[in-house]
């Protein structure tokens, strides 16, 4: 399916951007923080960049992928506000439903949040330090510095003119060439670095939780066994580097916070957690997966616990290396005892069963499956393998 993440108009963008626009004699660096309520004058460079933005804005909204669920936005949007006071009413937040940790934040006041970024985060305080971090970007006008260089990049323009486009290009692709977009030097992030610290540490957040989440990124960073880097470690300083200056950062406090409000934050976000842990194996990155499922689940209360075993049997089996059909199966068996377990386990587990030629107990467990999920999408495939093992000698 064409994604309509972008929609045809922004093919007019690139135009207006070369032949509609007066833009202002300024240099990159000839910028300072913004004010609230601060809107560009027209027929400048800025108020080019924005309408650029304003432009994706509608699309994003209007993005298949966008999380439109009350509480989940009220919530992102209430923490928003909280660490950023007078500027909250310029800044519009979406949450897509995107499996990589990674938010990213407009000139114009969009903030976007991909759900693996809240898959991820163990806390409010976690997620404060992000939004903060994202914030600290629009603030500093980083944007702005980094157009005024892009704009003589024939290669920034040609990739800028084909995610604006969107035609023919499916929504993860426009998804990362949105976050290539957003990337900024070393020094621009160590600057929303800094902005996102201060407004953790004004609100009374534990300051530790940035080099905690830093500690988790890295040890995904580290299991990385193929392909290019991810989202999160593409587009900003290293995470041994960022993990260090917020752990310095936090050290350096005479009188740190202590609020995590870990418990808020799992009563909105674990109405997704099943969703959102089927779309991270899905990405069939297996290693950064085993690792993520690992960090998570101390996270949580033990009645998540069957459901975290499941998704790491989900991920052995989906791998498929040697050992791993037999470790999914022993995975599977674990789940099905534990609180928590998905109605999906048993009927894994029975189909482990069967592959096993264990007929009595397979039989169990599909009976239990779809005792447990009797409107199941795949209730025609299980009856069929009932019916195999009942007639099979």
């Amino acid at each position: 399916m064409k994604s309509p993440f972008f929609n045809a108009t922004a093919l007019t963008l690139l135009s207006f951007v070369t032949c509609c626009v007066q833009a202002e004699n300024a240099k990159p660096g000839d910028v300072t923080p913004i004010a609230a309520g601060y809107r560009p004058t027209l027929k400048t460079d800025e108020s080019e960049l924005w309408y650029i933005y304003d432009k994706i804005e509608i699309n994003v909204k209007e993005s298949p992928r966008l999380i439109r669920d009350p509480a989940l936005n009220a919530y992102v949007r209430d923490v928003t506000c909280k660490i950023t006071g007078d500027y909250c009413k310029d800044l519009r937040i979406y949450i897509l439903d995107v499996p990589y940790f990674n938010a990213m934040m407009a000139p114009n006041g969009m903030m976007v949040v991909w759900s693996g970024a809240l898959l991820r985060m163990q806390n409010e305080a976690e997620l404060a330090l992000v939004l903060g971090h994202e914030f600290g970007h629009y603030k500093n006008r980083h944007q702005l510095s980094q157009w005024r260089k892009a704009k003589k990049d024939s290669a920034f323009l040609a990739t800028f003119g084909m995610i604006t486009a969107g035609t023919g290009i499916d929504m993860a692709a426009s998804l990362i060439g949105f976050a290539n977009m957003a990337k900024f030097s070393r020094d621009k992030e160590r600057e929303a670095d800094k902005v996102g610290f201060e407004m953790l540490s004004r609100n009374g957040y534990d300051p530790f939780v940035g080099a905690q989440l830093w500690d988790r990124m890295l040890r995904e960073e580290k299991v990385i066994t193929y392909g290019k880097p991810l989202p999160v470690f593409a587009s900003h300083p290293k995470a041994q580097e960022r993990r260090d200056d917020l752990m310095a950062a936090a050290q350096a406090l005479p009188n740190p916070g202590k609020k995590l409000d870990a418990e808020h934050y799992r009563s909105i976000t674990e109405t997704f957690l099943e969703k959102w842990l089927d779309d991270e194996i899905s990405r069939r990155l297996f290693s950064t997966s085993l690792q993520a499922l690992a960090d998570m689940e101390p996270g949580y209360p033990s009645s998540k616990k069957g459901l975290f075993t499941f998704y790491r049997a989900e991920v052995y089996r989906r791998r498929n290396h040697d050992g791993d059909r037999a470790m999914s199966a022993k995975l599977y068996r674990e789940a099905i005892g534990e609180e928590g377990a998905p109605a999906s386990a048993w009927r894994e587990h029975g189909l482990a069963l069967k592959s096993a030629n264990s007929r009595a107990e397979a039989i169990d467990a599909l009976e239990k499956y779809l005792s447990l999920a009797p409107h199941a999408d795949d209730m025609t495939f299980i009856d069929q393998n009932l019916k195999e093992l009942r007639t099979t000698p």
